[in-house]
């Protein structure tokens, strides 16, 4: 019999961090744990839904394609739980509550390092951040990460670039987000290196881009890669920062015409 406390979201990441240590394929690993791939089920119909009603057209069908993609067994992303982290309306609580304790405190060590973050409109230096970011995905020391043939063309079509820096202004990690309304979408989120000070500006960056979303009304931001799809570590990032996993379901915003203005009466 299936207790309550296993058919829920802390169990379910618990789930796909065992799955991931295991080596194994999605199917197989169900097959192999039937009771914990039933609880699993359960636990991702107990998930809370997130609704994303989106508009036609621009950064809006990024977004779309990037849910409705297959992930886990061929399931929809969206339909089988993303990590979605919720933009407040008042920033400064953010970073408030026993759980973000060690956030707040890799906050303040990046401060102290005298990281900084911007915004990023310049064409050349976006082109410039590209090439950085790709160079740094064909060298990473971590084969799950590296990326021999990295495509990044995609980051000119979005309009928020955020870039993180060193105290001497060497590029650290680079953001950049497709928003549409209360949605954002996390299409980048990397360091350029491996120190401590790129690790410290992960935490920085989570707060910037709060801060920037919150302020464009943004109340939504997903990570387009499914939970289960995720190393453990990345994984454990995410909650750490506040992303919780949600069924996201995916509409379109109803279209509105502009209707012109009536004609005046001389």
């Amino acid at each position: 019999m299936l207790v309550a406390g296993a058919t829920d979201e802390p169990s379910l990441s618990a789930y796909y961090r065992d799955y991931q240590d295991s080596g194994r394929s999605a199917a197989a690993f169900a097959l192999g744990h039937p009771v914990r791939g039933l609880a699993a089920l359960i636990a991702t119909a107990r998930l809370p839904r997130s609704h994303a009603p989106l508009s036609r057209g621009g950064e809006a069908e990024v977004i779309r394609r990037a849910l409705l993609r297959p992930a886990l067994l061929g399931a929809p992303a969206a339909c089988t739980g993303l990590g979605v982290l919720e933009v407040p309306d008042d920033t400064t609580t953010y970073l408030q509550g026993r759980h973000k304790q060690t956030l707040r405190r890799k906050v303040r060590a990046a401060q102290q390092r005298g990281i900084t973050w911007r915004l990023v409109d310049d064409p050349v230096e976006r082109s410039h951040l590209v090439r950085l970011a790709d160079r740094a995905e064909r060298s990473h020391p971590d084969p799950r990460y590296r990326e021999l043939e990295p495509d990044n063309t995609d980051l000119f079509r979005y309009g928020l670039w955020i870039l993180a820096s060193s105290a001497d202004g060497t590029p650290l990690l680079l953001s950049v987000t497709p928003v549409d309304g209360e949605y954002g979408l996390l299409r980048y989120f990397r360091t350029f290196g491996w120190s401590d000070a790129h690790s410290l500006s992960r935490y920085l960056m989570c707060q910037a881009l709060v801060d920037v979303l919150s302020e464009r009304g943004v109340r939504h931001v997903v990570d387009p890669w499914h939970p289960g799809e995720l190393p453990n570590g990345l994984r454990h990032f995410q909650r750490m920062v506040g992303f919780r996993i949600a069924r996201v379901r995916v509409r379109r915003r109803p279209f509105s015409p502009v209707r012109p203005d009536p004609p005046t009466t001389p």
